[in-house]
């Protein structure tokens, strides 16, 4: 139907899948669910350019994360039976970037890491750095966002970002991320978010990183309905 000459897309049904924090015990297939997700994204294609490669060296970026994130963050996850679907990392206020003492505890996988991407390695830390730079010390940051390609534009990812969004205004913070594919600036422009600053290229020529921040929630009806967080089994 149409109301005010815009049409209404019909609400489609929520996917099967469950969602909730991530068990250690599937770490590794989330990790495997993002790095097939992000390795289309612009960053990583030009980080990682051997495209034979790359799904596996972000497998072992994301193996790391996920380990820091369990720790020190939150990781929340889709599920469909007993397969991950979807993933969205996230860190605390003034809990990122990590400390010497956690990445020394990481040193093992850092050495996995730096084995596996070799000649990347230099351009990864650089990445990272921009990315440090612009996280505010006062928003709960999201590291790392993504469903599973096969299963992707079915829902999954909203149900993950209601999720977010129940914990975030629950507690009345706000949220900051970035993303360097172009169109998911719209994604999250339409989910509440605005861009924070500028963008900032990866590298002299390279992809621009698209840093977007959600304020904290202050009237009802501003933001998606959230869903509950449901036990995942």
């Amino acid at each position: 139907m149409s109301t005010g000459g815009t049409f209404l897309r019909p609400r489609r049904p929520e996917p099967p899948d469950t969602v909730g924090e991530l068990d250690d015990r599937d770490r590794l297939q989330a990790a495997g669910v993002l790095a097939a997700a992000l390795a289309p994204d612009p960053g990583y294609t030009y980080l990682f350019p051997v495209a034979a490669r790359r799904e596996h060296e972000l497998r072992q970026v994301y193996r790391m994360t996920l380990a820091d994130g369990l720790r020190h963050g939150r990781v929340l996850v889709t599920k469909l039976g007993d397969e991950v679907t979807g993933v969205l990392a996230l860190y605390g206020p003034g809990t990122y970037p990590m400390t010497p003492g956690r990445w020394w505890r990481q040193a093992h996988r850092l050495a996995r890491i730096a084995a596996h991407t070799r000649e990347h390695s230099l351009g990864i830390i650089r990445f990272g750095e921009l990315t440090s730079r612009g996280v505010p010390g006062d928003a709960w940051y999201v590291e790392a966002f993504g469903v599973r390609p096969d299963l992707q534009r079915a829902g999954r990812g909203s149900m993950l970002l209601r999720a977010l969004f129940e914990h975030l205004d629950a507690q009345g913070a706000r949220s900051y991320l970035e993303t360097t594919n172009e169109e998911n600036v719209g994604y999250y422009a339409q989910r509440g978010y605005t861009e924070a600053h500028p963008p900032v290229p990866v590298a002299p020529g390279g992809p621009l990183i698209h840093p977007m921040s959600r304020p904290a929630a202050t009237t009802a009806g501003n933001d998606p309905v959230p869903g509950p967080v449901r036990p995942v089994a």
